[in-house]
């Protein structure tokens, strides 16, 4: 998620937290309403004047807009970084469940292993 996408994110939270359509929005700071269509979509880059805009808007200062687009930003990162982590650990379960005989896994080296398995549960 780039910078602009992510403040595009952070503009729309605003808005709905303060309950505006995007018409009420774009009179409201000045912005023409198919500007901040496009802008939400992330289909055109956001000038820094238009976050200020929205920002006196929304009641807030530029930087929190931009301070809010920032945490976007560490969410996506985190996540992609969890779904790789739980990539690798499937690929890993996998290749020891088809080929246990390769790894050094306490169940391959425990003597009591095939007396277990020999021995009903009761």
């Amino acid at each position: 998620m780039d910078i602009n996408e992510a403040t595009a994110k952070a503009i729309a939270a605003e808005r709905s937290a303060a309950g505006l359509t995007i018409k009420e929005l774009s009179e409201k700071s000045g912005v023409p309403e198919r500007t901040l269509i496009r802008m939400l979509k992330n289909e055109r880059d956001i000038k820094v004047t238009q976050i200020a805009q929205l920002a006196e808007v929304f009641g807030i200062n530029p930087h929190e807009l931009i301070e809010e687009a920032e945490k976007f930003i560490a969410r996506a990162a985190r996540n992609e970084a969890r779904e790789r982590e739980s990539r690798i650990t499937d690929d890993l379960i996998g290749r020891i469940a088809a080929h246990p005989e390769d790894y050094d896994a306490a169940a391959n080296t425990d003597p009591n292993a095939r007396l277990e398995a020999e021995t009903p549960d009761d």
